[in-house]
């Protein structure tokens, strides 16, 4: 049979005449047996589209595009019977979630949702989903057909279109014409940085909550407006490991209930006596954990659905074919096989536990309404007088992107008790006007509880990701957490952009306040005008009104062209940004416009390394920083080429983690030159480990974590050092972290902490610790109470006290800034943002 074309395949659907019985095989229609070489997503589309066009089973959703503009889409798979009323369907299951209003009508049906490659390079799922979409339409599988009349099955073949086509490049350019099993082939290792990220290096499957990414924030509308009974998330691991399937490893997070436990295992045994019949490897109950509520198994999960990853061996070395450390020969074919069984077992039990899997689901959100099983039972977040405006804004965007109600606080203010997360203790505070109002009392109940807990219990010490989030340090926001019910009025209304006045005179000058990330955005976007911009060392205060550090000055006088006026109102309302117009430059306490201390603030040119030795992900959440966060222009170099770049024409250069030891003498010349450099986590190394002749950077070269004297060691005590083999995974866990907060504590007076405050929170993720700078200024340091949430071991929490956390330092003419972990990590973390601003604009 010939291949057909896209303008006949609309041609015989208009005449009606394609029936299921003459559907073309997989082969038929991509001119090659699956299994035989990748598919490129373009051809997984005109297949997706040719089964909408000629099976009455198949509903295809377009929700949108990647970064790099390839289509996003899923298809609505149900019987014939089903599709006639899929919105209602759709409906009936909003209103069991308790997202809409109304009755059911007609038969419920339970929603399977299968979701593949969200790792670029984890290809073979996508391969399996054109298999299983196929099996559907043709009811090919015993059973697939019974299943489509009481189910309705979602597939999106691919979450990440750009980091799959990355990698399919890759191998159909480097792969040998007859596929090399020899696992050091080039075919079997990608140059960096690899398929698994998306087109700004992000990990999608760390962006489930967060959704920063525009895959995810497209993805994300769609699934709430489906909200499925079951979740699967299709994975790969290295290329020697079996498959893995549920149960998940613990630690499962204290609101996961039974029957979610229970129907993982019921998925497990369903999904092992097929695998038994073949005599096929398998794991379950081992690393992969549900616990970081950005997965792609624990976001659905916390949205009551049931979530579960699946991994096979494989992942990018896998390629065509590949021989594992057994002596065993992989194939594509084997891996896609898998994945195509597991895929059908899912739908089969989902279909045996329909019944138990609506009633249970109802339940789900039943509970959270009426009878929540949260400690606390109400979340305060103190409104404009307290917490930022711009702050609380970006908070509540994501409250609304996670679907959770949240209102004002009662009119009559009343005295609580609670837990004060800026503290780290328990508080009295009051309600007061403007604070808002997070009630446990809601469907989504356990996705509040996962997300607003000061303290996430950790049952199990060897997680897979981060074991703390809390949004209040994400955000960095004064809150409250209570366990009274606090009931909240109707949801704040929207705050409209303020338009500013046209002014009857001319402003000496335009004043703004730093305080949020935000005003950094602000400051980004006058630069690109052209606008020039000083800033206010010293707080002062004028027309009774206190301005803080780093409060941004927008003089006349630095800026005569003729349309000044008209672009601050137009860029002010662009962002909502809140300016004050000032008649004089005569302060009435600290330093007028015209002093030393009021800095200008050069507009630079900011570079960011990447390639090899440099963490993709880490580069990547700079990259987009700057690209689609701050809108500010940043030039990406190749470390490969740094030796022919000429640094010089850069004011900033910015080091995500990695090692950078073979550019040493580039990067060290270029701050002795004048340049300000930003080194992130593992890139301080290269200051640590520099020429002894530098004194202040081989400060940062002692290594803290020995022994204090006068401390005790193994050879004070040899018995310390026996150690079981079976505990061998949790031997290193006591000097380590498990992505946990930290309160640092803050030199405000230092511009890379303006706008910030005394202290700050973020997330560490690195083990390592510096001592005090001796040379230079300890902007951020680890105290004793530092640890605020999250698994650390005992030993580094011990060591970490009193070492450095942000540093700054001169080298000839130049900067350096140390930031021992990183402050916008995964993009979502919040009130780092800012921070990073200071570094990259106010220190010098």
């Amino acid at each position: 049979m010939k291949k057909i074309t896209q303008p006949l395949i609309w041609f015989m659907v208009i005449c009606g005449h394609i029936q299921a019985q003459s559907i073309s095989s997989l082969a038929e229609f991509l001119g090659y047996e699956l299994g035989d070489q990748f598919t490129y997503h373009h051809r997984v589309v005109d297949y997706f589209e040719y089964a909408a066009a000629v099976s009455p089973k198949v509903q295809l959703i377009r929700y949108g595009q990647t970064y790099e503009r390839r289509p996003l889409m899923v298809a609505i798979v149900t019987d014939e019977s089903n599709m006639s009323r899929i919105d209602q369907i759709r409906k009936n299951n909003l209103i069991k979630a308790g997202k809409e209003e109304g009755e059911i009508e007609g038969k419920a049906l339970p929603i399977v949702w299968l979701s593949y490659n969200v790792h670029g390079d984890e290809s073979v799922s996508t391969e399996a989903a054109l298999s299983v979409l196929h099996t559907l339409i043709t009811a090919e599988h015993e059973g697939a057909s019974e299943w489509l009349k009481e189910l309705v099955v979602v597939l999106d073949p691919c979450i990440n279109p750009d980091g799959r086509d990355r990698y399919v490049h890759f191998y159909n350019q480097y792969g040998n014409l007859i596929p090399n099993p020899d696992p050091t082939a080039f075919e079997h290792n990608q140059p960096w940085p690899g398929g698994r990220y998306n087109h700004y290096l992000f990990d999608l499957n760390r962006d489930w909550a967060w959704q920063t990414q525009l895959e995810s924030q497209q993805r994300m509308k769609l699934y709430k407006e489906w909200m499925p009974q079951v979740h699967i998330d299709f994975h790969e691991m290295g290329m020697n490991a079996p498959y893995y399937f549920a149960p998940a490893a613990k630690p499962f997070h204290e609101v996961i209930t039974p029957w979610q436990k229970e129907f993982q295992h019921l998925m497990g045994r369903n999904h092992a006596k097929y695998f038994d019949q073949e005599f096929w490897l398998f794991f379950t109950k081992e690393v992969f954990d549900l616990l970081y509520p950005s997965y792609g198994d624990t976001w659905p999960t916390y949205n009551g659905a049931i979530g579960a990853t699946y991994e096979q061996g494989g992942g990018g070395r896998g390629g065509l074919v590949v021989m594992t450390n057994t002596g065993d020969t992989l194939r594509l074919k084997d891996r896609i096989d898998h994945h195509y069984t597991s895929s059908l077992s899912t739908i089969e039990v989902s279909h045996q536990h329909r019944n138990r899997l609506l009633s249970e689901f109802q339940a789900y959100f039943e509970q959270g309404k009426n009878n929540p099983s949260a400690i606390y039972k109400s979340y305060v977040v103190k409104g404009p007088n307290h917490n930022d405006a711009a702050t609380l804004k970006a908070f509540k965007q994501l409250l609304d992107k996670q679907g959770i109600k949240f209102g004002s606080a009662p009119a009559r203010s009343k005295l609580y008790k609670g837990f004060d997360y800026q503290n780290n203790m328990p508080s009295s505070f009051s309600t007061g006007e403007g604070d808002i109002v997070i009630s446990a009392y809601q469907p989504l109940s356990r996705l509040v509880q996962v997300l607003m807990e000061p303290k996430t219990l950790v049952e199990d010490s060897a997680t897979y990701d981060l074991t703390a989030w809390a949004l209040p340090y994400v955000y960095g926001l004064e809150a409250y957490a209570t366990t009274e019910r606090i009931l909240p009025t109707e949801t704040p209304p929207k705050v409209s952009p303020t338009e500013h006045q046209v002014l009857e005179r001319k402003a000496v000058a335009y004043l703004s306040e730093w305080r949020d990330f935000q005003d950094v955005q602000f400051l980004a976007a006058l630069l690109n005008e052209g606008i020039r911009v000083r800033y206010a060392e010293l707080p002062f205060s004028l027309e009774g009104k206190e301005y803080p550090r780093g409060t941004l000055i927008i003089l006349r006088t630095d800026n005569p062209q003729p349309d000044f006026d008209a672009k601050m109102l137009r860029i002010g309302n662009e962002l909502a940004q809140v300016f004050s117009p000032i008649f004089t430059g005569l302060v009435d306490k600290g330093k007028d416009f015209g002093s030393s201390s009021v800095r200008f603030i050069q507009a630079p040119k900011i570079a960011i390394l990447g390639g090899d030795g440099v963490r993709p992900t880490s580069f990547g959440a700079l990259w987009h920083y700057f690209e689609q966060q701050l809108k500010y222009p940043v030039s990406m170099l190749n470390t490969t080429q740094l030796g022919r770049i000429d640094l010089d024409k850069y004011d900033v250069l910015v080091l995500s983690s990695g090692s950078y030891g073979k550019y040493t003498e580039d990067i060290l010349g270029f701050v002795r030159n004048g340049g300000k450099v930003i080194a992130m986590e593992r890139a301080i190394s290269l200051f640590a480990n520099a020429r002894e002749d530098e004194q202040p950077l081989t400060q940062l070269g002692r290594d803290v974590s020995k022994a204090k004297e006068g401390e005790e060691t193994t050879e004070d005590h040899p018995e310390a050092s026996l150690k079981r083999y079976e505990d061998r995974r949790r031997s290193f866990l006591s000097e380590s972290v498990e992505g946990s907060i930290f309160k640092l504590q803050l030199d405000d007076s230092h511009p890379l902490a303006f706008g910030i405050g005394s202290h700050i929170h973020l997330i560490k993720r690195n083990s390592t610790t510096y001592p005090y700078l001796s040379h230079g200024w300890n902007v951020g340091t680890f105290q004793e109470d530092s640890y605020i949430s999250g698994f650390t071991g005992a030993k580094l929490k011990e060591k970490i006290s009193h070492t450095l956390a942000l540093g700054v330092e001169n080298l000839g003419s130049g900067t350096i800034i140390y930031m021992t972990d990183s402050p916008i990590f995964r993009a979502f973390w919040h009130s780092g943002k800012l921070l990073m601003g200071n570094a990259i604009f106010l220190v010098r």
